[in-house]
């Protein structure tokens, strides 16, 4: 810490007629005591004067040693500790003395001080490292069930959901501009993580109330200001993080240490993240509440609970950090100097072809700033296509969680919940950091590959198009089990034939098709415009086993709507083949990726029909009970059921007769239909159809494009948050991570450009297009890269004289409790 002494320059060597500041009075009496001297000290904690003897303070006025020579104000620094702003200090402190002169020197440590700070962390470091921990936790978490929240509760419709979730997204890459600028500008970076930590928590804090129906808040319009809230405070504090954990080390002598730091910071977040979108779904599906079996409100609520830890820990950590706090508005320095420069050359008649457009603000700007400009253009300049990499990266949360809850998540009886697959990232990337910092990188380094954060994030681009081929192939294969769907200009009907013969049927535009006896048949793209009518002769022999059919034949006007289906039932009426039209099909699969069943019940009888009822039941104590009444066709709504094996017995309460009629098996995402026949009071037919397949796709299948991605992610985020850091001069290196951050608020942007957009209608051609899209950004940004020439880190201490603590200098050897000045 900076401390600042005034002696006379007569007895600069000795202790007498010598002002000195501390923190509290027993350290002013340990000092005279140890001193010896008759030294007039000051307290700084109780705004008096102490005497050398004593240990409390006086109770007259301030008293002031008299000197009878000038001053000397000394504004003593130690090696590694922050210079920037120590003029200023040095300056009013020497006119509030009427001091003659001032002097800045630095301490060097010795051998065994310089060594412990070579490999000891500073104290600060664990607060930060466990504040990021509780808030990559409340973020991860809260990310999550995000996409899901918005398609199962709020009702969006898939691509409006991944819209919303990567506009949410980009906010939060977004706002880092606006930290950075605050923190760097007026606030520090202290102040500015402290601020946005605030609204980070009254965010959470909404969304969790917004999810929780007896409160009665409106959930889309609060949860999107909720939204807006943990947006604009995760931004605030991203740039400013990272870099305030690096501010705590002393460079150079801990330049190991800060490198080993963002590792260990990049862990931190990956493990908050892995912990948290484990137990997040876990909650938010265990968990029961407010009449659903989802629980939301806790799904929610913990992440908010976790943040108020976060801001609990940071505030607590303040006596131990390494504060600095801004000394100029650099931005405006930055954008006074470019605009400088601009327009001087622009005024300039005889341009030197050769000369750096900054050079021009020579004039009126230090070489310094200009210097550090040129540093910055430079990065900013390879930032430009990075966004291509977050645009792919940031899909985990959607589309990626999407495609997994069109997959079979069970493993050995215990279900894999489609938000919870993310967790396989930060799971496989705490596993790579020690493999890749301990293993692959120093063997990469001895075989002189990959060896610059440039080179790696090259590789780590190219990896991550790897990943989305597989997701692309993948979805290919997912569409054999997804609803058959008419398109534009098109209608579809189901014929379920529930005779035990053959049938045929015929359209109006002569197409002929044979109904085979039990099974479905579906005629597709039949041509419609907005709602007609479909136009069939359904026929059948005169003999249908132990059916006598005196009508073999009828006709059908079926009304057909574009997009959509219907369902036709084949039975037999008063010795006469006859057809019943279903309801509209709702064929698309449940969002929770449960299955869907529904029942048909058709009855003939040449005697007056009974009421009934069909029950619903499995081995875990579900029970349903769907009331018939005595009409000739019954259909229920679909109904969302658990996944396994159900049982199901028809009841008819007049004549106390009970039929059971078998079992079925309901697999996760199929859509079913149990269609049943009686025929004068006995069950003839029953069958179970599925009218969408079911997730026969195992969800392990998207664990290697996970894997893919999260090498990338080590090999790519990792070195270019180094990059971003250690390449960026000591006053713009928040702005520099922003840049960073918004490079990732850019990619979701393209995201959602892409999906408006729909060029595709098949989802497997939007992953292969960006695959194509980073594969060409990767060879783009290797050849912007190969002419960067790596800046060597610049030293907290570079503008001081480094002297030793010795005799010479006998106010350096002063004992360390002295107080900095407020």
């Amino acid at each position: 810490m900076r401390r600042l002494k005034t002696v006379s320059t007569g007895q600069s060597r000795s202790s007498q007629g010598k002002e000195l500041r501390f923190s509290d009075c027993s350290q002013a009496s340990s000092t005279s005591a140890s001193t010896g001297a008759p030294s007039t000290l000051y307290c700084q904690k109780c705004r008096r004067t102490c005497s050398g003897s004593t240990k409390k303070c006086g109770k007259g006025k301030v008293r002031r040693t008299s000197f009878s020579e000038p001053k000397i104000c000394y504004s003593v620094l130690e090696a590694g500790e922050d210079s920037e702003g120590s003029h200023s200090d040095l300056e009013r402190y020497r006119d509030r003395n009427r001091c003659e002169k001032s002097v800045r020197l630095m301490v060097t440590p010795s051998f065994e001080n310089t060594r412990r700070l070579e490999t000891e962390y500073p104290r600060s470091i664990f607060l930060i490292i466990a504040t990021e921990f509780c808030e990559r936790f409340s973020f991860c978490g809260l990310r999550t069930i995000l996409s899901l929240y918005l398609r199962n509760i709020l009702l969006f419709h898939e691509n409006k959901a991944t819209v919303i979730y990567h506009v949410f997204i980009m906010m939060c890459y977004f706002v880092p501009v606006v930290g950075a600028i605050l923190a760097d500008s007026c606030l520090g970076r202290f102040r500015t993580i402290l601020y946005f930590s605030i609204i980070y928590t009254i965010g959470n804090v909404v969304m969790c109330l917004a999810a929780t129906p007896p409160v009665g808040l409106e959930p889309v319009t609060f949860t999107m200001i909720g939204l807006t809230l943990i947006a604009t405070g995760t931004g605030g504090i991203k740039p400013c993080v990272a870099a305030f954990g690096g501010d705590q080390f002393k460079l150079p002598q801990q330049e190991c240490l800060l490198k080993q730091f963002f590792a260990i910071f990049y862990f931190t977040i990956n493990f908050g993240g892995f912990v948290g979108m484990i137990l997040t779904p876990i909650l938010r599906k265990a968990v029961t509440c407010f009449g659903d079996d989802t629980c939301y409100s806790l799904g929610f609520g913990f992440p908010a609970a976790l943040m108020i830890v976060s801001l609990c820990l940071f505030i607590a950590g303040k006596p131990l950090y390494r504060i600095k706090f801004p000394k100029q508005n650099i931005i405006v320095r930055f954008t006074s100097c470019m605009m400088y420069a601009i327009c001087t050359k622009m005024r300039t008649k005889e341009k030197d072809p050769n000369r750096h457009w900054l050079s021009y603000a020579e004039k009126k700007f230090d070489a310094k700033l200009i210097s550090d400009m040129k540093n910055v253009l430079a990065i900013l300049y390879l930032f430009f296509p990075l966004p291509i990499f977050w645009s792919l990266f940031d899909q985990q949360g959607s589309r990626w969680t999407f495609q997994a809850s069109r997959m079979n998540g069970e493993v050995f009886g215990y279900q894999i919940m489609p938000d919870q697959i993310q967790v396989v990232n930060p799971a496989i990337v705490l596993l790579l950091i020690p493999l890749f910092n301990k293993g692959i990188y120093p063997c990469l380094t001895n075989c002189h590959v990959l060896v610059s954060p440039l080179q790696r994030m090259v590789a780590g681009g190219f990896i991550a198009g790897i990943a989305f081929v597989c997701s692309g192939v993948l979805e290919y294969a997912l569409e054999h089990t997804y609803p058959m769907l008419p398109s534009k200009g098109e209608a579809f009907v189901n014929f379920v034939n529930s005779l035990p013969c053959d049938l045929t049927v015929v359209d109006s535009h002569g197409n002929y098709r044979v109904l085979i006896s039990g099974d479905m048949t579906t005629i597709k793209r039949i041509p419609v415009q907005n709602r007609s009518e479909y136009n069939v002769v359904i026929a059948g022999p005169a003999f249908c086993n132990e059916y006598q059919v005196d009508v073999p034949q009828f006709d059908m006007n079926i009304p057909v709507t574009e997009r959509e289906v219907r369902t036709v039932l084949i039975g037999i009426e008063k010795k006469s083949f006859e057809g019943y039209l279903s309801d509209i099909e709702d064929l698309k699969k449940t969002l929770s990726g449960k299955p869907k069943l529904r029942l048909s019940f058709m009855r003939n009888s040449d005697e007056p029909l009974q009421e009934a009822t069909i029950t619903v039941s499995n081995e875990l104590g579900f029970r349903d009970v769907y009331f018939v009444p005595a009409i000739p066709l019954g259909i229920t709504a679909y109904l969302e059921l658990l996944p396994g094996k159900y049982d199901f017995t028809i009841f008819y309460p007049e004549t106390g007769r009970t039929e059971s009629e078998g079992s079925m098996t309901l697999e996760l995402g199929g859509v079913y239909s149990l269609v049943l026949r009686e025929y004068n009071g006995n069950i003839a037919f029953a069958k179970l159809y599925a009218m969408t397949p079911p997730n026969t796709i195992h969800m392990f299948w998207i664990v290697p494009q996970y894997v893919f991605l999260s090498v990338a992610e080590v090999m790519f985020a990792i070195s270019g948050l180094e990059f971003s850091f250690t390449q960026a001069p000591k006053s713009m290196k928040t702005v520099t991570m922003a840049a960073w951050y918004f490079s990732v608020a850019c990619g979701n942007l393209l995201v959602i450009i892409i999906t408006q957009a729909q060029f595709f209608s098949n989802q497997a051609n939007e992953f292969f297009l960006f695959a194509a899209l980073i594969f060409l950004d990767m060879f783009v940004f290797a050849w912007m890269s190969s002419d960067y020439q790596t800046v060597s880190i610049e030293s907290d201490d570079s503008s001081l004289t480094c002297v030793e603590a010795d005799e010479n200098y006998p106010l350096l050897g002063l004992p360390s409790h002295e107080a900095v000045l407020p």
